[in-house]
């Protein structure tokens, strides 16, 4: 159901019986929307959990394009602060991709019972944060960024990257629901001046990520989770869209069991009976 947390537009998944204080909020990536995590909001709804999956800024309403051109990053991270402000108990939140880098830099400042990371672009510094494919995605969107242009990457390119490890026609599905993008949220992906300072991180932290991610690789999300002093988990056959790649049911099983073993009782509603 539609839910609206300080002018943005939140897909609330709201259990049958509700076992955690901790409501999840999920953040998505670039092209996106909060539409790219119902399968997961579901899986995690029948476990008993609140979800939140928020719409940034240009997904909705009547002048969303005007929105996006003036969007920035730092505008993304005022407003995931907003809706975690509006929970009623330090949530957990969940970060793919662009969404990943988001949530980073505001686990800077507030308080999380827990930060998941999944496919998460990195901050900058990394020097194995950048994939062949994003180096040749960059020469040939750079004109667009440069004029400060909203726009979606041709089709063919988001599939054989982002999308590379799904079936054709799964592809095609994802693809004709992306969304044109702020040319700053490019130029952060590409650029990657974003610093992050996780000294200030106030719960635990998992890293998730895929073998056969194109977008990001494996071996920068170990890296990434070092830094981060985080938990790290990879899965061989997933690449950078596993949310709604075959088999993702079982990372969402193994990130609540995650869950339950780093938060133990503290998660729990009081009068949840349900512990196991």
């Amino acid at each position: 159901m539609e839910k609206w947390i300080n002018n943005l537009l939140v897909d609330a998944s709201p259990p049958e019986k509700r076992k955690f204080k901790s409501p999840l909020v999920f953040v998505h990536g670039l092209w996106s929307g909060s539409w790219c995590w119902q399968p997961w909001s579901t899986h995690f709804a029948n476990l008993g959990w609140e979800c939140w999956a928020v719409n940034l800024r240009g997904r909705f309403g009547e002048r969303a394009i005007e929105t996006l051109r003036q969007l920035t990053f730092q505008q993304c991270v005022e407003d995931l602060k907003r809706v975690i402000r509006e929970a009623p108990f330090p949530p957990v939140v969940l970060g793919h991709s662009f969404g990943g880098l988001i949530a980073q830099k505001v686990a800077e400042e507030e308080k999380l019972s827990a930060l998941i990371l999944l496919s998460s672009l990195l901050p900058g510094g990394d020097p194995m944060a950048s994939t062949r494919a994003l180096r040749l995605l960059r020469l040939k969107y750079l004109p667009l960024i440069w004029l400060r242009r909203t726009f979606c990457p041709d089709e063919r390119d988001f599939s054989r990257s982002w999308l590379a490890s799904l079936p054709e026609r799964q592809r095609s599905d994802i693809s004709r629901q992306m969304v044109p993008e702020s040319s700053h949220l490019v130029s952060e992906l590409f650029r990657r001046r974003v610093e992050i300072d996780p000294g200030h991180f106030s719960g635990p932290v998992l890293v998730v990520g895929g073998s056969a991610d194109r977008v990001v690789p494996v071996t920068a999300l170990k890296a990434l989770a070092d830094r981060l002093g985080a938990d790290f988990q990879h899965y061989p056959e997933h690449g950078h869209w596993i949310l709604q790649e075959e088999g993702s049911e079982k990372v969402v099983r193994d990130i609540h069991r995650w869950l339950m073993q780093r938060l133990g009782e503290a998660i729990w509603l009081a009068e949840s009976p349900d512990r196991g």
